[in-house]
């Protein structure tokens, strides 16, 4: 099998499910479709127990280009009382959790990794063919 990028670029790969589901409730950076490839997401993302109640409340940064095939995810700051490595770790469970799934029929060949550095987790999405 060979490895191949895989875009988004809302041929490959649609920037609707980034901006209104994974991202959804975020604001718009400075620079988010400011003119150039950017696009650039900065919000709350909320950690909930397996009840639904609110663990933690952690702020985002999202960013990538348009014609790319890389998300990265930078945590910036937690609450006061909550321990940050303990989130962050949580949190990006959940990304690749969430970002996984998107491996499925209905996007046949697409393969997601992840690469993780200190408080940034980069999505990278690559179709398989043959």
């Amino acid at each position: 099998m060979k490895r191949i990028p895989a875009p988004i670029d809302n041929k490959n790969l649609l920037e609707d499910p980034f901006e209104d589901e994974m991202f959804g409730g975020f604001y718009q950076a400075y620079d988010h479709r400011d003119g150039s490839s950017t696009r650039h997401l900065i919000g709350h993302q909320l950690l909930k127990d397996e009840r639904g109640y609110l663990k933690s409340d952690a702020i985002v940064d999202a960013k990538w280009k348009f014609g790319d095939n890389c998300v990265h995810i930078t945590m910036l700051a937690v609450e006061n009382t909550d321990d940050f490595e303990l989130v962050r770790d949580a949190i990006f469970a959940a990304y690749r959790k969430e970002f996984k799934a998107w491996e499925c029929p209905e996007n046949e060949g697409l393969r997601v990794e992840f690469y993780e550095l200190k408080n940034c987790l980069n999505v990278i999405f690559y179709f398989e063919i043959d």
